[in-house]
């Protein structure tokens, strides 16, 4: 590994080393033991999704064309130093170091010619030989060159900008923070493969982001969880008053390379990112449907599974040009039958789309109002179109179409693998009045709802009030010896 004389020392980090990750249910589960054994040459795409226990299919995502992406490529800054650095190397190459490292001539010369403080080339420099933006020249190693990247930038096609920019995203991630040499009583601390894990997890979350302060705390947790809590923290105010905070170090060079944006606070990544991180999850087994170009191509099925990578905004202007496309009781229909069909996320994700669509979807909810999965919903949009007037006779809620929505709103908090007691009371408490828990969950037990039982299980294994959890433990008991539709 190279070492400046000007700047400071540096690890030998592979670029594409993915050490050290866990379990992604839960940000903090991103844990550091799970490669200490192995060989980083061993690691293969797969092993990706097996240490940090990803599923076999995550939600469909849209991304730009080729074009578009090597059209954003070309503006991030941080490959066009790269190039320049390789540029300024030269076809004849530059002599380097027995440590090689640049001379502190060509060091200093460098950083003129490429207008950069001595701590970026620093930088650039292990970029630049971790993924091939420069090579070293025969066995000797006494001379680098450009190398195999640097000519795939220069190419200009979009195919090689995009996989130049990629490596480089692969160099950043790996190298940014393995550039700095801890002072003793610092070792403790192990940033490999943290930067990697927190791009998956961004990916993960690509919908809401994550906060600086979790993405800040995150890598603290995971880099130090072989530390007594005491000593993590003193060996945290070390090296932030030594190397300032590594998290903003990792994110301004995202940001250089164009890989991540910050808004409000909240770190996302770009689609750069996101398209160089689909491709190697989709190499690691893990099936990721990418969507059409437009709204007018998707099915029913692809813009509701969508939902989950995006924000609610994008969503809605995603629902509202798929039912412009198609029309509005076309779209309806559509978005209503699967509805029916699906389970309470897919079915309130479509309820939501299909009551936007205002007095256009009023035939079709009329036609569902039969339908148990939706004679709730459709009593309530067809309530709503009444604009003002008194309800008409039959769209008062009963006790069981009550049942239903609570049962449907419910079940979106029980998470089997990562309960979390304090959502689920939440979530309790802004489906049922204070007080009235007991006589709802009465009228869930009662409800023909397929997912009433587990929902009541759920509540009464995990609710903190112990009132609360006895009562919906009563009625979970009543439901399992109710008999089965059809009497099975």
């Amino acid at each position: 590994m190279a070492n400046n004389p000007s700047g400071p020392d540096a690890y030998s980090a592979s670029a594409g080393d993915f050490r050290d990750f866990g379990d992604p249910g839960d940000p903090g589960d991103f844990g550091p033991d799970a490669f200490d054994d192995a060989d980083a040459d061993d690691y293969a795409a797969a092993d990706i999704k097996e240490a940090l226990g990803l599923p076999d299919s995550l939600p469909p995502i849209r991304l730009p064309s080729l074009p578009e992406l090597a059209a954003q490529a070309r503006k991030a800054p941080l490959p066009g130093q790269l190039a320049a650095l390789a540029a300024w190397i030269g076809e004849d190459g530059r002599a380097v170091t027995d440590d090689g490292d640049l001379t502190r001539a060509d060091f200093a010369a460098a950083t003129s010619a490429l207008g950069v403080q001595a701590a970026d080339l620093v930088f650039l420099w292990e970029y630049a030989l971790a993924v091939e933006w420069l090579e070293f020249d025969g066995a000797a190693e006494d001379r680098v060159m450009p190398g195999e990247t640097a000519q795939s930038w220069a190419a200009d096609q979009d195919e090689t900008v995009f996989d130049a920019w990629s490596a480089t995203l692969a160099a950043v991630l790996g190298e940014t923070l393995e550039v700095t040499l801890p002072e003793p009583g610092l070792q403790g601390l192990d940033f490999q493969g943290q930067p990697m894990a927190l791009a998956i997890l961004l990916f993960l979350a690509r919908r809401e982001g994550l906060s600086v302060a979790d993405f800040t705390e995150i890598l603290w947790e995971n880099s130090s969880a072989d530390l007594p809590e005491r000593e993590a923290a003193r060996a945290r105010e070390r090296w932030v008053a030594r190397y300032g905070e590594p998290a903003r170090l990792l994110l301004d060079k995202l940001t250089e390379l164009a890989a991540v944006r910050e808004s409000d606070d909240t770190v996302r990544l770009t689609p750069l990112a996101l398209a160089a991180l689909h491709e190697q999850l989709v190499e690691a087994g893990i099936d990721i449907p990418l969507l059409p170009p437009t709204a007018a191509e998707l099915t029913g099925a692809q813009l509701l599974a969508m939902a989950e990578g995006v924000d609610d905004d994008e969503f809605e202007a995603e629902a509202d040009a798929w039912v412009a496309a198609r029309g509005a009781d076309h779209g309806a229909r559509e978005l209503l039958a699967l509805a029916a069909a699906g389970g309470p996320g897919e079915r309130m994700l479509a309820v939501a789309a299909v009551t936007r669509i205002g007095a256009g979807a009023g035939q079709a909810w009329r036609d569902n109002l039969d339908v148990p999965q939706l004679r709730a919903y459709a009593k309530a949009a067809l309530a709503g179109l009444a604009d003002g007037e008194d309800v008409p006779a039959g769209l008062q809620p009963l006790p069981a179409d009550v049942a239903w929505v609570t049962t449907d709103l419910l079940a979106l908090a029980c998470d089997e693998e990562y309960p979390d007691p304090e959502e689920i009371a939440a979530s309790l408490r802004e489906a049922v009045p204070a007080g009235q828990e007991a006589a709802v969950f009465e009228m869930m037990w009662r409800a023909p709802h397929p997912d009433v039982l587990d929902v009541l299980n759920h509540i009464g294994r995990y609710h903190p009030d112990k009132q609360v959890a006895k009562a919906a433990r009563t009625a979970a008991h009543k439901a399992a010896g109710r008999p089965a539709p059809g009497g099975r």
